[in-house]
C-alpha cells in the first residue's frame, strides 16, 4: 500500500472512531435521560400525593382553629349573658330593698304569706310595691319574702324567667334593710306559672 493508502486508511479508521464515540456519546445521553425520566416520574407520583395531604393538613388545622374560636366566642357569650342576668336579679332586690321605705317598711317584719291580713301597724302599706317592679325595661315579681327578726329571705323571679334568692340583713331598731346579701341562683321550675 501506498502511503495514500495509508493515510486514507487510518483516516477512515479515525473516522469510524470518531463515529462509535459520537454513538457511545449518545447512547450514554440517552441512557441518562432514561434514568433522569424515570427519576422526574418517580418523583412527580411522589410530589402529588404530597402536595394533597399538605393541603388536607392545612385545611384540617385550620377547620380546628376556627372551631376553637367559635367555642370561645359561644362561652364568652355565655358567660356574658349570665353576668348580665345576675346584674339583673340584683338589681330586683335592691329595688325590693328601695321599696320597703316609708309605709311598705314595716312589711319587712312580717313574711310575704301574711301580708294580705290586716296588720294594725301595716294600715297605710301597699304590699303591691313590693310584689313586682321594673329594673329598666326588665320586670321582676316576687315570690316570696320570709322574715325573722334581723335578717330576711327574698326570693324574686325576673319577667324572662331567671331566679335567685339574696340574703337581707334588717335593722334591728326599725324595719329597714340594711345590706342586701350575695345571689343565690334558684333552679327555674318546669311549668311553674309566672
Amino acid at each position: 500500500m501506498s502511503l495514500r493508502g495509508t493515510l486514507i486508511a487510518d483516516a477512515f479508521q479515525g473516522m469510524v472512531r470518531c463515529f462509535h464515540q459520537i454513538c457511545l456519546q449518545q447512547i450514554n445521553l440517552h441512557q441518562i435521560s432514561l434514568r433522569q425520566k424515570s427519576c422526574l416520574n418517580t418523583s412527580a407520583g411522589f410530589v402529588l400525593p404530597l402536595a394533597v395531604t399538605a393541603s388536607f393538613l392545612l385545611l384540617l388545622g385550620s377547620a380546628s382553629l376556627h372551631t376553637l374560636a367559635l367555642q370561645a366566642h359561644s362561652r364568652a357569650r355565655i358567660s356574658t349573658a349570665a353576668r348580665q342576668t345576675a346584674d339583673q336579679l340584683r338589681s330586683a332586690a335592691q329595688a325590693f330593698a328601695q321599696q320597703a321605705t316609708g309605709p311598705e317598711a314595716c312589711l319587712l317584719a312580717l313574711s310575704s304569706n301574711r301580708w294580705h291580713q290586716s296588720d294594725p301597724q301595716c294600715i297605710d302599706a301597699d304590699s303591691a310595691l313590693l310584689q313586682q317592679g321594673f329594673v329598666g325595661e326588665e320586670s321582676w315579681s316576687l315570690i316570696d319574702w320570709v322574715s325573722n327578726r334581723s335578717t330576711g329571705l327574698l326570693r324574686l323571679r325576673l319577667g324572662a324567667g331567671a331566679r335567685a334568692a339574696f340574703l337581707l340583713v334588717l335593722d334591728p331598731d326599725g324595719p329597714s334593710v340594711l345590706e342586701v346579701g350575695a345571689l343565690q341562683p334558684l333552679v327555674r321550675e318546669e311549668g311553674a306559672s309566672r
